[in-house]
């Protein structure tokens, strides 16, 4: 369920947090939709707006300690 889903986001976005420095996850696009729509504080149907291709580089930070999407759909390389 959605809600399943989100607390799974919402568990990952709390260790990320704990950690000092960057972090990288790998995963599939839903589940990275519904954390970046989580990660922004809205609800996991909010990820559906989130389009996301295959094997791009998205960045979730924060601005002024607000979770923020830094880059979302990026390519890897040039």
């Amino acid at each position: 369920t959605p809600a399943e889903v989100a607390g799974r986001a919402d568990r990952v976005i709390v260790a990320a947090r704990a950690v000092e420095g960057d972090v990288a996850l790998f995963a599939h696009g839903h589940i990275l939709r519904v954390l970046a729509a989580r990660w922004i504080g809205l609800p996991p149907e909010a990820g559906q707006r989130f389009l996301l291709g295959t094997g791009t580089l998205c960045i979730l930070s924060d601005y002024r300690g607000v979770p923020a999407i830094e880059v979302w759909n990026g390519p890897l390389g040039s």
